[in-house]
């Protein structure tokens, strides 16, 4: 699969603290989409993290799907140069998260590939330890409450 943009889910959505980040890397558009996995809200680190996994056969919103923002971009270029600006925010070189391609669904129904910053399936365990998971997939419905 194919990226056409990014899926972001927690600070960097409308209204979060790294908004203004994602901005400068100038997108074309951000528009409501789910991506499907698993979301925690990780307390000693104040951010979200989410596994990916396999896409639930029930559509979004629901269980097995992470809300955020599907964020459009010029051409694959623009694309590039925004992940080389977002990747040291998410720190990727530092393994706290790693980027991959996934399906995203957009309340239109439309369906994107997208880039991700995710936490590897090897830290699930401590993730269910010391994370409160998101069972809605909203980190920032999550801390509207």
């Amino acid at each position: 699969m194919e990226a056409d943009g990014i899926f972001v889910y927690g600070p960097m959505r409308e209204g979060g603290r790294n908004h203004a980040w994602l901005m400068r890397t100038n997108p074309e558009g951000l528009t409501a989409a789910h991506a499907p996995g698993r979301l925690f809200h990780l307390p000693a680190n104040g951010f979200p993290a989410m596994v990916a996994q396999e896409e639930p056969s029930q559509p979004p919103p629901g269980a097995g799907w992470v809300a955020g923002a599907f964020v459009g971009y010029e051409d694959e270029e623009a694309l590039e140069g925004a992940l080389e600006d977002l990747d040291p925010l998410e720190d990727v070189e530092g393994g706290l998260f790693t980027r991959m391609v996934l399906p995203v669904v957009l309340d239109s129904g439309h369906r994107y590939g997208a880039w991700i910053y995710v936490f590897p399936p090897d830290r699930l365990p401590r993730l269910e330890r010391e994370g409160v998971e998101l069972f809605n997939g909203d980190w920032k419905e999550y801390l509207e409450d």
